[in-house]
Order: C-alpha cells, then structure tokens, then sequence
C-alpha cells in the first residue's frame, strides 16, 4: 500500500522544509503545485525535489492571494487526479502530523472498514505555547478534520474558490462514508511561525490587520465573537522541535 500526499503552496518557503523532513518520513510521494511563490519557496521546493519523493508541479493563480479571485478547488482536484496512492492525504503546507503516524500508517492502511480517517486538530495561535479553541460563534478550531482518504472513493472538492470542501461521490457529504479516528495529532502552525499570516488572509478581522501588511494584533477583540485561547501542554512533532531549538538553543 502507498500514499500519496498532496498539498498547495503559495510563499512558504518557512515551512516547506520543516513539512518535507516530516512527511517524507511516511509517504511515498509528496505532490506539491505552487501557485506562483515569490519568495523562496519554488527554490527551496525544486532543491528538494532531488532528495525527497517531491514532485513539484507549477501552476500560477491569478488574482487576489486567498480570496474568490483564486479557484484553489481546480487546484486541489488536479492534486487528486495526480496522486498515485492507494491512500491520499490532503495535508496543508503548514501542519505536521504527530510523531507516532509514521507507526500507524500501515495498519490504517491495510484495514477494509473505513474509506476515510479524521484526525484531532491543534491550532496554534500567536506561538507555539497557545491553542486557540472553539468559542460560540466560531466553532471552528478544535474539532476532528478529516485529512486522509481511500484512493479510488470518488471524493473531490466542490466547486468552490477558496473555502474549499471535500465531498463524497455524487455530492454526498464526506461525513457520510465510513470512516475511523486517527488518535494522533494534526498539529496546525500557520498562525504560530513564521510570517503567522499571510497576505489577504485577515478576511475574518481576526487579528485587525485590515491593511494586510504588517504585524498582526494579537490583542484585537472580535465583534461577533471571543477569540478564546488555552496553553498548549503537549509535545510538538519532532522537525517542530528542532526548529524551535535552533530558533532559541539552550545557553
């Protein structure tokens, strides 16, 4: 059994090293499409490419960054018709699996009861020691994600821009195949590391950055909701770890 991972990119040149050292610990291919980096990251994608089971494919958007200009579900389709796994894993550029997945793989993998796996999602916001939760209003930061799936199922995303959704075959709800729970952690670092935002991505207002350049304001009150947050009192993923060792090495 193979899996296949694939996974948009657009200026992630923070973490593209740091996502490649970890998934190629369990995939057999990575399948990335840039969608026109101005930084470093074709670079350090295509230097990659030599050593790690990376396919890098390009494939520029037009348009606003992160908004309806962009038709991220085109993208994200093309992805799956070019994966060549028995299993897909739709995992994002800037969230690491926990360090015990790589065990797990094979057994998710050869079972025949589930079609689909959902895994627990930590966002982390500010830095890498806060968890941001779920509030009432948003409920949208602590819950299971599903991010792994049978080649072969018929799923895809709908037809969508940039809030893209996956679906079943003939437009079923993805909820409705049968799937299991992966007891190890996504662990979601976009808000965390880094730049902590990218350009065109205040469109909640979380972090009143109206001008969508800057810092943001991790301070900023919400309107319509609390933006709620708890210590993170886990283990990062082992490539987090040392990153962050050699962002503050020990004296």
């Amino acid at each position: 059994m193979k899996l296949s991972v694939i996974v948009p990119v657009l200026n992630e040149e923070t973490f593209i090293p740091l996502y490649v050292e970890s998934v190629s610990a369990f995939a057999d291919e990575i399948i990335m499409v840039d969608g026109g980096s101005t930084d470093g990251s074709l670079e350090i994608a295509a230097r990659l490419e030599k050593s790690y089971p990376v396919r890098l494919i390009t494939m520029p958007q037009t348009g606003l960054p992160y908004s309806d200009d962009w038709n991220e579900s085109k993208v994200r389709n093309f992805l799956i018709d070019q994966a060549c796994g028995d299993w897909i894993m739709n995992l994002d550029i800037d969230e690491v699996p926990g360090d015990s997945f790589k065990e797990k793989l094979p057994e998710l993998m050869n079972q025949s009861e589930f079609d689909v796996f959902q895994f627990p999602f930590f966002n982390f916001w500010r830095d890498p020691w806060t968890l941001r939760i779920n509030s009432p209003g948003d409920e949208r930061w602590s819950n299971d994600i599903i991010r792994m799936w049978r080649s072969g199922t018929g799923i895809r995303y709908k037809d969508e821009k940039h809030h893209c959704t996956l679906e079943a075959g003939e437009g079923k709800s993805i909820w409705s195949l049968p799937r299991g729970r992966v007891d190890v952690g996504i662990y979601h670092y976009h808000y965390a590391l880094g730049k902590r935002i990218k350009y065109n991505d205040n469109r909640r207002g979380d972090v009143n950055l109206l001008s969508n350049q800057g810092e943001p304001d991790w301070s900023h009150t919400h309107n319509d909701y609390s933006i709620r947050t708890i210590p993170f009192e886990g283990e990062h993923p082992y490539v987090i770890r040392k990153y962050l060792e050699r962002l503050n090495p020990h004296p």
